[in-house]
């Protein structure tokens, strides 16, 4: 077990008392303390196997800062309120200008560059640099695109081959 819910060294049980004592504090410094909460033996059973998950059931309990209530109320308090429409800028967020929008998009290609060791922003074709104009993020329209790229790559003629030197009759 990761965390054990019992400390053994706070524990004590008296053969015939079927009474368990539960040192609150103490157990490695003080092994004499015997104060504490008395529990019936099968009570205190009871109370521990509950802590015992299932076979094959792996639970992790989180508690305080980590704990599911608090992320998702962090999370809740965090987030912005969604947009009414899709091109419209959330509540309460403000775009960046000037110099951090240009940071964010320095960034953006930084990490392009770092994962896939080609630079998003610069053209395969003359070399020079491009600059980003939009995002599409309508799935139909992305088809659209994809499909008409195929196509034309489909129709495009191959480059002609170097002409065959013919033989001469001997």
């Amino acid at each position: 077990m990761m965390r054990p819910p019992v400390s053994l060294s706070r524990l004590r049980f008296t053969p015939g008392s079927h009474e368990v004592v539960y040192a609150r504090k103490g157990g490695h410094d003080e092994p004499e303390q015997t104060e504490g909460e008395r529990i019936d033996a099968m009570e205190f059973l009871a109370r521990v196997l509950v802590q015992i998950p299932d076979p094959r059931r792996h639970s992790v309990r989180y508690y305080g800062f980590y704990s599911n209530a608090t992320r998702g109320k962090r999370k809740k308090a965090a987030a912005p309120s969604e947009p009414s429409s899709p091109g419209e800028a959330p509540e309460g967020t403000t775009t960046p200008q000037g110099a951090a929008r240009a940071a964010l998009r320095r960034g953006w290609a930084e990490m392009i560059r770092r994962v896939y060791e080609v630079d998003p922003l610069v053209c395969p074709r003359c070399g020079g640099e491009m600059r980003v104009v939009g995002f599409i993020t309508q799935p139909a329209v992305i088809k659209r695109i994809l499909d008409h790229l195929r196509t034309r790559e489909r129709l495009s003629r191959p480059p002609p081959h170097a002409p065959q030197p013919v033989a001469s009759p001997a």
